[in-house]
């Protein structure tokens, strides 16, 4: 089966630079993050996309209906696709970022009421294994940096060093091989 990536368009965090995992805040594409979800629209339309996994967050809910328009797909929500819970909701990425960077060892590390990075990493991870039995040509799965960053360690055999460098634009396509 193939696997087919999608990160959410640009979104107003985004811009703003602030986080948010948290399902009940709104927080929606730009007209750019739009624009964005129709030109991955044009990329993913031949492909035989039946079944769509996303995220709670609007964003990338909002991404998804765009890029399947064309397609006749079953589309299925599961919480492991949320963004990480940072622990600092509506707050500065710069600040989460200086925190866990601070942090002796920063994949472990979590912020009250947050999530650590390893904890991310083993629910996207889990996800990963329960679509290895869907019985489709091609899956899309439409969600956020950091679960993109998981989702290639686990095809690559990354450390948790290596995936945090993963870097993936808002609406860029990545591709794997599930057996």
């Amino acid at each position: 089966m193939r696997l087919v990536c999608l990160r959410h368009g640009e979104s107003e965090y985004n811009l703003s630079g602030l986080c948010n995992a948290n399902p009940a805040v709104p927080v929606a594409l730009t007209p750019e993050g739009r624009r964005q979800a129709e030109a991955a629209a044009k990329r993913l339309r031949d492909l035989p996309i039946r079944r769509v996994y996303v995220s709670r967050l609007q964003r990338a809910q909002e991404t998804a209906a765009i890029a399947i328009a064309s397609h006749c797909a079953d589309i299925h929500v599961d919480a492991r696709l949320d963004d990480r819970n940072t622990g600092f909701e509506g707050l500065p990425v710069a600040q989460y970022m200086s925190a866990m960077r601070s942090a002796p060892d920063p994949f472990s590390w979590k912020a009250p009421r947050g999530e650590s990075y390893l904890e991310m990493v083993a629910r996207v991870h889990a996800f990963l294994a329960d679509i290895a039995h869907v019985d489709e040509q091609a899956v899309l799965v439409v969600t956020h940096h950091e679960v993109l960053q998981a989702v290639t360690g686990h095809f690559q055999n990354l450390s948790l060093p290596e995936m945090w460098e993963v870097w993936v634009d808002n609406c860029e396509v990545l591709e794997f091989e599930l057996r």
